[in-house]
């Protein structure tokens, strides 16, 4: 089973409804509403914790001479270096150690010990003299793909999937079902809008518990 917006869309409309009775006077009017309140419920689920299953790893190719290269599309993953704040980043296996400005030896050329991050770009200290593969391991922004396989924030088209493991689809769609009511409702004067706050407070608790541990495997290079 493959979680697409055609699905989501098909089960979020089949929901007991009552805002839209009133508001929404056609059918497309109806559909970009709640294809607009499916992106938010996803992008909220999506962000709202570091799923394990969000966590991807991307190669980066230095080059000789050349220090600076785009970010994975996400955050990096913490992690303790020598008692230090550091992240996820490593050579052969070693760790580099995080800098949060240039290192005095930054003009030097070799291996790579250590990296600063600024806005979009890592860079890495000493200046690369050969090739390296580094390994960066982040939580993706990326919600899914389309039909071509091409990383998406939002979904758009029927066929446009969620990037979810197949045994954890199941929770995570009864959690964006809900979540998407929430938004679709808007009002928390309405009758059923405590109702699917409820169902989404239990779906996603069952989400975060059965979540844990799983990782995909998957690289991007760049």
């Amino acid at each position: 089973m493959t979680l697409t917006l055609l699905d989501i869309y098909n089960s979020v409309a089949s929901q007991a409804w009552s805002m839209f009775d009133d508001e929404v006077d056609t059918e497309a009017e109806f559909e970009n509403t709640l294809i607009s309140s499916i992106n938010k419920a996803l992008s909220d689920l999506w962000c709202s914790t570091d799923f394990n299953f969000r966590r991807k790893t991307e190669e980066i190719l230095l080059m000789e001479g050349e220090q600076g290269y785009p970010l994975p599309d996400g955050n990096l993953v913490p992690r303790n270096i020598d008692g230090k704040k550091g992240f996820a980043v490593s050579i052969d296996g070693k760790y580099l150690e995080y800098v949060k400005k240039d290192p005095k030896f930054s003009d030097e050329t070799g291996t790579p010990r250590c990296f600063s991050i600024d806005n979009s770009n890592i860079y890495f200290y000493p200046v690369p003299d050969k090739f390296y593969e580094v390994n960066a391991d982040y939580y993706t922004l990326s919600v899914g793909s389309d039909e071509n396989g091409k990383s998406l924030y939002s979904l758009k088209n029927d066929t446009d999937t969620i990037d979810i493991p197949e045994k954890l689809e199941e929770l995570f769609k009864n959690a964006l079902i809900t979540k998407t009511m929430l938004y679709a409702i808007a009002s928390e004067h309405d009758e059923n809008y405590s109702n699917y706050k409820k169902q989404f407070e239990t779906a996603y608790k069952l989400l975060l518990k059965y979540s844990a541990g799983i990782t995909p495997e998957r690289k991007v290079v760049f």
